[in-house]
């Protein structure tokens, strides 16, 4: 079936002159992208425009994708490599700091509906909640969304990768092009500073820190 085309076969399908594959490539990771970048930025405008640039980055550069590798963490490289290069051009030029940055470039009133953007489609109708669990779960998310403001921006996107869309330690390295340890290491500290909120402690459970590898075991169904 046409749905289920691995992307690799798409991406060799758009070297080839295909362009509707490269639309269904479009099709089948534009919510993601957006979810990550709006999370990461909040703000819907920079959202939109940052994921477009982003497939268009990814369409010029496409046979610099390795197909030995999962398409969709190279893909997210490149969409927050750019929002991230915004957010450091906003500390550099209007004179905030990463720890300020939040106060100009966020839009509170779309915050808890940016985090919920493509929740349902992922979850499914098996999953379906009953009124009462929906609001609850957005009231977690909501303070969730506070909670990681705490946090500097590349700080930020590892939990979002790892914690919303369910990355790999791998996957997330490749992504921010660093280390798996580095990533590990990472993630503890950041869920050390957020450790105090009932939130996030019943949204991710209890975390243990293995100090020869640097590794976190968490209560997740995200893979290892």
């Amino acid at each position: 079936m046409e749905g289920h085309t691995p992307d690799h076969e798409l991406v060799r399908q758009t070297l080839a002159g295909d362009t509707h594959a490269f639309e269904m490539i479009v099709e089948r990771h534009q919510q993601a992208v957006y979810r990550i970048l709006y999370r990461l930025l909040r703000n819907k405008q920079e959202a939109e425009d940052i994921a477009q640039e982003a497939f268009l980055r990814c369409y010029r550069h496409l046979e610099k994708y390795d197909q030995d590798r999962p398409f969709a963490p190279w893909l997210y490289r490149i969409a927050t490599n750019l929002a991230l290069s915004r957010l450091r051009h906003l500390v550099k030029h209007q004179s905030v700091s990463w720890d300020d940055y939040d106060n100009r470039f966020s839009e509170t009133e779309e915050t808890t509906t940016g985090w919920q953007v493509g929740l349902a489609d992922r979850e499914g109708p098996s999953r379906s909640l009953d009124p009462a669990a929906a609001w609850e779960k957005r009231e977690v998310r909501s303070e969730i969304v506070q909670a990681l403001r705490s946090l500097k921006p590349p700080d930020q996107l590892i939990i979002i990768l790892r914690y919303f869309e369910e990355l790999s330690y791998e996957e997330i390295a490749y992504v921010m092009q660093t280390r798996r340890n580095n990533i590990e290491v990472r993630l503890f500290r950041a869920r050390q500073k957020l450790r105090n909120i009932p939130a996030l402690q019943q949204e991710w459970g209890n975390a243990r820190y293995h100090g020869q590898d640097g590794g976190v075991t968490v209560c997740t169904p995200a893979r290892k």
